[in-house]
């Protein structure tokens, strides 16, 4: 089909002729009524396309009423399987045409294999033995922080590393060495007198004791003289130290064995305000001092502070055998004790100094 130019045909104006003058007007004449336009049949006339009623159309018969074209009856089969709520291929409840139907997942934990409890069981395992074994290293480590660790031959030249004044403290407690009380119902203490500074074994040691510390390997011989809280007894303390940890082993003995006669251990240090001197000592006295690493021990010698002499006692008292030996045992006593007191204080200072 033609269609007119763009601007033209039915409803436009007609095209002018050139040289500026308007074309004629001819009125558009339309069909008379009933009859067939230029475009399709009369108006109010059937159209070739019009199907009559009940008769077939230009495509074919009209869509008769039925069953759906895309889908099987109720109860019938479909194109792809058996009829919904039938029977499959294979029989009541057998599978269907393209394998058995699906099944639900299975409610519960998810089953584990043996494998893997095996191997949960050795990793717990080796966890606990891992945190034990690590407590066993700390618990360890904390002990040894606090262990202590002996310098043995400090302890054998104790006498040189530690200063006098240390060794022989300005007061002590005559039973508690830490214990120095002025009260008339507590013990008596002692107060520190002098100090020799001489080491020499010789000129510390008497009598026989200074022979049998020359034999064992007398190193040094360290004296201080104490005085009472009374005043009226004076001692003087000397500080053996040997070689061999075996020298100190029955030196109280020996000291114990000579109280009964005048074979003082220990030569009187001389002491300001005071007689103290060699004629002045009375009893004897001698400690060990409890310690594997150091090889020393205590020997005291005690007497009267004012420089008096024991002797024979007088009338009727002095006429019994036995007044001398007990005049002595007394301060022999006295000696003893500071003697213990001395090596006490020692053993419980030497892990104080480093020792």
């Amino acid at each position: 089909m033609t269609y007119p130019p763009p601007g033209q045909g039915p409803g436009y104006p007609a095209p002018q002729p050139s040289g500026g003058h308007p074309a004629p007007y001819h009125p558009q004449a339309y069909p008379p009524p009933g009859a067939p336009g230029p475009y399709g049949p009369p108006q109010g006339a059937p159209g070739p396309y019009v199907q009559p009623p009940g008769g077939p159309g230009p495509y074919g018969p009209p869509p008769q009423s039925g069953p759906e074209p895309y889908g099987p009856p109720p109860g019938g089969p479909g194109p792809y399987g058996p009829p919904q709520g039938g029977p499959g291929p294979y029989g009541q409840g057998g599978p269907g045409a393209y394998g058995p139907p699906p099944q639900a997942p299975e409610s519960g934990p998810p089953k584990r294999g043996v494998g893997r409890i095996v191997a949960g069981v050795l990793v717990a395992g080796f966890g606990l033995v891992s945190a034990l074994g690590g407590g066993l290293l700390v618990q360890h480590a904390v002990r040894n922080s606090d262990q202590k660790i002996r310098n043995k031959q400090y302890s054998m030249d104790l006498w040189r590393n530690v200063p006098v004044e240390k060794m022989f403290p300005a007061a002590i407690g005559r039973e508690d060495p830490e214990k120095k009380s002025d009260g008339p119902d507590d013990e008596r203490g002692w107060t520190r007198a002098a100090i020799s500074s001489s080491t020499s074994c010789d000129a510390a040691l008497s009598g026989g004791l200074v022979k049998l510390a020359a034999q064992r390997g007398c190193v040094a011989a360290l004296r201080a003289t104490y005085v009472d809280d009374t005043g009226g007894t004076a001692a003087t303390v000397a500080i053996i130290a040997f070689r061999d940890l075996s020298a100190k082993e029955d030196l109280g003995d020996h000291i114990r064995d000579g109280r009964d006669k005048a074979d003082h251990v220990v030569r009187a240090l001389a002491a300001p305000g005071t007689q103290w001197k060699d004629a002045a000592r009375t009893g004897d006295g001698g400690r060990a001092v409890f310690d594997m690493y150091t090889p020393m021990f205590v020997a005291v010698t005690a007497g009267p502070a004012d420089g008096r002499r024991p002797g024979r006692l007088p009338d009727p008292w002095g006429n019994r055998p036995l007044e001398q030996k007990d005049d002595r045992s007394a301060w022999s006593s006295t000696a003893e004790g500071l003697a213990e007191n001395v090596a006490t204080r020692l053993a419980n200072q030497i892990p104080k100094v480093g020792a």
